[in-house]
Formats: structure tokens, sequence, C-alpha cells
């Protein structure tokens, strides 16, 4: 899987190209349908309660554990049309349905929350969409560009990527309460221009797995940097070798990610950012996730077999490796949604397979399945949401 960075510029759906021919009138069948949205009721605070992510969740909750799935429309001549974004919940069969400007992103779940942004030429938007109700309301509107943004936790305070509409110069990262009360301010300001990155293409959001920490990433061709800060002010913390690439993920301050590469596979290497001391995870690993466990976060991969692709898992200070069996044809590890342009909501310790992985349109479709760390059990998606 090869990822060009001018890709990831429009959004996360462009990326899984493979996928956008699955994209036309006809292809979400009966149980898809298009939804006109409607305004969500309540105060500000009873909404933003959507968007609180909650602790913990037991399989149990995969009932009502919302989804989401962006991808690019094509027109006849190839050039890139409009994003289509499909949410619902595991427990359901089927999905929503909604078309919007090519210039679109959508992020999450928080909550019971997706977050979408889209700008017409003119003006940019972020809305939440409540996935269980189907409602939206707005959040921000903003002359300038808004070109990724993510909530917060609690579900309180949005964070915002913006460039200038003219030059497309970057105009750094911006907070606002969810309720709009004050208005939004910067707290952070674009990166010094190094030309051991080039020009910054994409710049993407990842929480830690502890919920308490925000790494913005700004990735050039191949190299990124990566700023993490504590959304209450405090220090941030910078990583700018050049050998480093795409965020994996990051937890208990330690964070992971591929080396700069072009593709995969690819190494992953695991920083202190604490000392910058870093250990290497996986040599030549593909499609990869961190995830919360019981004895502490952990990098899953997927990684070459003798008899074809299996999945492995360690912990992030290079400790306790363990196998956890073969990946079926026809499916793929989950990664994070800025890399799967998909994404639900987990219980501790399991990760997701799906077809080409990503989330189907329908969210079922395909047999996508559970894998349990660290023992490898694996259980049907549609049979873990019952």
């Amino acid at each position: 899987m090869v990822e060009a960075r001018w890709l990831r510029w429009f959004g996360p759906g462009v990326v899984a190209v493979g996928a956008v021919g699955l994209v036309g009138s006809t292809a979400f069948g009966a149980a898809m349908h298009v939804p006109t949205p409607q305004a969500c009721a309540g105060s500000p605070a009873e909404r933003n309660a959507a968007a609180h992510r909650a602790v913990a969740m037991d399989l149990a909750d995969l009932r009502s554990a919302p989804w989401f799935r962006l991808d690019a429309r094509l027109d006849h001549d190839g050039s890139l049309a409009g994003q289509t974004l499909a949410v619902g919940l595991d427990g359901e069969s089927g999905g929503r349905v909604s078309e919007w400007p090519a210039e679109s992103f959508a992020a999450g779940p928080f909550g019971q929350v997706v977050l979408v942004g889209t700008d017409d030429g003119s003006v940019s938007s972020l809305q939440a969409l409540d996935v269980a109700t189907g409602c939206t309301w707005p959040i921000a509107t903003e002359r300038s560009v808004i070109r990724r943004a993510t909530i917060d936790p609690t579900g309180t305070t949005v964070f915002e990527m913006r460039v200038d509409r003219l030059t497309r110069a970057d105009l750094g990262i911006f907070s606002r309460p969810m309720d709009g009360h004050v208005p939004a301010r910067q707290i952070l300001p674009a990166p010094a221009t190094d030309g051991r990155f080039g020009r910054t293409w994409s710049t993407e959001f990842t929480w830690d797995l502890e919920g308490d920490k925000l790494a913005v990433q700004s990735c050039g061709d191949v190299a990124c940097r990566t700023r993490i800060i504590e959304p209450d002010d405090g220090p941030t913390v910078l990583l700018d070798a050049p050998d480093l690439g795409t965020l994996v993920g990051f937890g208990r301050d330690r964070l992971v990610s591929y080396v700069a590469c072009r593709g995969l596979p690819c190494p992953i290497v695991s920083t202190d950012l604490v000392t910058g001391r870093r250990v290497t995870l996986a040599s030549a690993a593909g499609p990869a996730v961190v995830v919360a466990t019981a004895d502490g976060p952990r990098l899953v991969d997927e990684s070459p077999t003798a008899s074809g692709r299996g999945l492995r898992s360690v912990a992030l200070d290079g400790s306790a490796p363990a196998e956890l069996g073969p990946i079926p044809d026809g499916l793929g590890l989950v990664p994070a949604p800025v890399l799967a342009g998909s994404a639900t909501r987990l219980p501790t310790g399991w990760v997701l397979l799906a077809p080409d992985g990503r989330l189907p349109l329908d969210g079922r479709s395909g047999d996508p399945r559970l894998r349990h760390i660290p023992d490898g059990a694996t259980i049907p998606l549609v049979e873990a949401a019952r």
C-alpha cells in the first residue's frame, strides 16, 4: 500500500482509491439511503454530551457503537467530484449516506459523534453528526479553510488546523469550545520552514490512548514532524527527526511511527517522549495500530508469514512480542482513522479485521471480525454486536 501525501491533502477517503468504484448511484443497495439531515434538539450542553468519549466499553456496548467511512467520489474524467460519507451503528444493518463537497473530511467517532468538516470554496464549516439519531448541529464557520479538526475526549473542545484560502499557507492550530461561547484562539503557530521536510502536504490530529495529549503531525512528501501538546496549555514536545514518518499512535509517553519511507511494508519505531530514545518494534510492517490492553498499550501490525499474512503484537518498549494468528483472505487490519478513512469504537484489547482494512459501506458485509489481544480469539463483528 503506497500512500502519496498529495492524496491525503484532500481527505482520508481519497486514499482508498480502490474503493471509489463502489461509490455510485447504485452502490449502496436497498439497505442504504441518503438522509436529509435534521437539526439536533436540546441545549448546547445536552448536544455536546453525545461527544463525550466513554472511559471503557465491552463487547455488549458494540450494539450502540458508531462507525463511519469516507470515500472519494470521482467524475467520468477521474477528477475528484466530492466525498461520500456513510455512518451507522455496529448493532444495526445498513447505514446512512450523505454527499459532501470535494474538500471535506470526517473524524471520530467521539462518543456518538462524527465530526464533519466541509468547504464550499468561500466558507469552511464544522458540524457534529450524532450517529445514533442522525441529527446534526453546527460548531464553527470560518473564512479561512479548516483542513482538519478533532474533539477532545471530554467532548468540550474542538481543535482545528487552518490554511489561508488564497495562498494555502499554514495558519496554525486553533481551539474553541464545542458550545461556541467564546471565539477560537490560536494555540500553535504554523511549523517553521525546514528544508529537511520540504513542503508540508498534510496535517493530522491523533489523541494518545489516555486522552491527555494531542499529537499534531505535519508531513512533507515522506518525512513528518510531530508536536505533542497538552490541551491545558502544558509544554509542547517536538519530534523533528527527518527519518520519522507517519504516526501510528501513542500512549504512556511513547510515540509509535513508521520510519520515513514511501510505502508499506515499512519499519515501525517507538520513541520515548521524555528521553528521545527509540526502539524498533517491527522491521517490515504493513498496516498497524496502537491499542489499549489490560497490560498496557501495544502495537498490533500485519506481518508476512510463511503461509501469507499474520497479526503480531508487541509492547511499546519492545517487550513481550506475541503472534495473534493468520489474517483470513480478503480481510486486513483496520488502522487508525487517519489512514483507514473509516473507524468505529472498540473495547479494550480488541482490533478489527475488515475487507481491504476498512469498514464496509454498510458496516457489515465482507464478514468483519474482531481479534482479541493477547490470545488471538476471533469473533465476527455481527455476532459481537448482537
